[in-house]
């Protein structure tokens, strides 16, 4: 037989870790940006009342990942520009 534990510490070692990162964790879909991460769901839900669609596809879904990652440059350039500047 085992070691036993105590409950408390089986339900927090059995627990899933939530993915804190922006980033998806490998998936067989190709996604790369987590959109349930707090900072990206608001984006992820505004583009798709913009597009309106509940649902989207594919296609949409990598389009709205490239515009993710074209914001996350800009972010970085202005970031790079006012640290060059100081």
């Amino acid at each position: 037989m085992g070691k036993r534990i105590d409950y408390d510490q089986a339900l927090s070692s059995a627990a899933i870790k939530p993915n804190d990162t922006i980033y998806a964790k490998s998936n067989s879909y190709g996604y790369r940006i987590n959109v349930n991460h707090p900072q990206i769901k608001p984006l992820y839900e505004r583009y798709k009342r913009h597009i309106g669609e509940k649902i989207l596809s594919d296609a949409q879904r990598l389009h709205f990942e490239s515009i993710i990652y074209k914001m996350m440059e800009r972010t970085a350039r202005e970031t790079l520009g006012e640290v060059e500047q100081c």
